[in-house]
C-alpha cells in the first residue's frame, strides 16, 4: 500500500531528526576528542592550571565524558586540592568505571611522593582514597597507615583487616611493632580475646625488648588473666589453672602475678586439690610483694581456713 503524502513527509522528517542527531553525537564526540588532547598535552608538561582551566571549561560546555573529569582530578592532586580531587575522580568513575586503575595509580604515586616527603596525613589520605576505589591497589607500606586510620575511627573490624594484610606482607618494617599492638587491641574490641592474644605474641617473639614490648607484655598479660578469670567463672578449672600459669611465666608485673597465683590456688580448691591449693597461697604469703589489693593477706586467710578445716 502506498503511503499518503502526510505519511511520507513524517517519515522524511524523523529520518532528518535522527541524522541530525547522530550529526550533532559526532560533533560532540570530535569536540571532546579535541579537548582532550590539549588537556593531555597541558597536563603531561606540567601546566595543570592549564589543563584543570580547560577540563573545566568543557564540564561547563556538556562536553565532558570520564577522561575530562579524571584529568580534571589529577590536575586538582596535582595543584594540592585534594577535597575537590575527590569528587572529579568520583564524577569520572561514574561516567567511565574503566577508569578505576588509573585514578588508583595517580593516586598511589602521590601517596608514596608524600610519604617520601613526611607528609604523612596526605600520605593516608591519598592511600586511603586508592584502596576505597580498589582494595587491592598497590599502596605497599602505607597499607599501615589506612588501617591506622580505621582505628582511629574505631572501625575495629576494618582496622584488623588492614593491620592483619600489612603485617602479613610487611612483617620487618618500624611500623610492624606498633601494628600488632593496635591488631590486638582492635580484636580485643571485638570480643575476640584469642586472636588479640595471639596478636600480643607474636609481636613479643618479634620485637622482645623496648617501650612497646613493655606496653604488650602489660596488655597480654591483662588479657590472660582476664580470660583465665572467665574460664574460672564457668566452671572451666582446668583451663583457668594452664591460662593463669602464662601470665606468672610470662611478662606480667608484681600485682598481676599475684592475682593470677591466687587464681591458680582458687581453681585447685574447687577441683579439691587442697594441697596444690595451699601452696599456692603459702607461695604468695611468703614473697609477700607489698602490691595493692591485699592479694597477700588474702591468701593468708585463705591458709588459715584450710588449717581450721584440718586440710593441712
Amino acid at each position: 500500500m502506498k503511503l499518503r503524502l502526510s505519511e511520507r513527509r513524517a517519515v522524511r522528517c524523523r529520518v532528518f531528526l535522527f541524522a541530525g542527531v547522530v550529526l550533532c553525537a559526532a560533533a560532540g564526540c570530535a569536540q571532546e576528542g579535541k579537548d582532550l588532547g590539549v588537556i593531555r598535552e597541558a597536563y603531561a608538561k606540567g601546566k595543570y592550571e592549564e589543563a584543570l582551566s580547560l577540563c573545566e571549561r568543557s564540564i561547563r560546555k556538556g562536553d565532558a565524558g570520564g577522561e575530562i573529569f579524571c584529568y580534571s582530578g589529577m590536575s586538582l592532586l596535582a595543584m594540592g586540592r585534594d577535597a575537590e580531587s575527590g569528587d572529579r575522580f568520583r564524577a569520572a568513575l561514574r561516567a567511565d568505571s574503566s577508569l578505576g586503575d588509573e585514578i588508583t595509580g595517580v593516586l598511589v604515586e602521590r601517596a608514596k611522593g608524600s610519604a617520601d616527603r613526611g607528609a604523612m596525613p596526605r600520605a593516608t589520605l591519598l592511600a586511603r582514597a586508592a584502596a576505597e576505589i580498589d582494595r587491592a591497589a598497590p599502596i605497599g607500606p602505607l597499607k599501615y597507615l589506612v588501617a591506622k586510620s580505621y582505628f582511629e575511627e574505631r572501625n575495629w573490624s576494618e582496622a584488623a583487616r588492614w593491620y592483619a594484610g600489612a603485617i602479613a606482607e610487611y612483617p620487618d618494617t618500624n611500623a610492624a611493632e606498633s601494628g600488632y599492638l593496635d591488631l590486638a587491641a582492635c580484636r580485643a574490641a571485638t570480643g575476640d580475646s584469642l586472636s588479640a592474644i595471639e596478636a600480643l605474641e607474636a609481636q613479643l617473639s618479634r620485637f622482645p625488648r623496648g617501650a612497646l614490648a613493655d606496653r604488650a607484655a602489660g596488655t597480654l598479660s591483662g588479657l590472660l588473666y582476664g580470660r583465665a578469670r572467665s574460664e574460672f567463672a564457668h566452671g572451666d578449672y582446668d583451663s583457668a589453672v594452664r591460662t593463669a600459669e602464662r601470665v606468672v611465666a610470662g611478662y606480667a608485673d608484681k600485682m598481676m602475678v599475684e592475682k593470677a597465683m591466687f587464681l591458680i590456688g582458687e581453681s585447685y580448691e574447687r577441683m579439691g586439690e587442697f594441697e596444690r591449693a595451699y601452696e599456692q597461697y603459702e607461695a604468695i604469703a611468703r614473697e609477700d610483694r607489698g602490691t595493692p589489693g591485699g592479694v597477700a593477706e588474702r591468701a593468708r586467710a585463705k591458709m588459715r581456713s584450710f588449717r581450721d578445716a584440718g586440710l593441712r
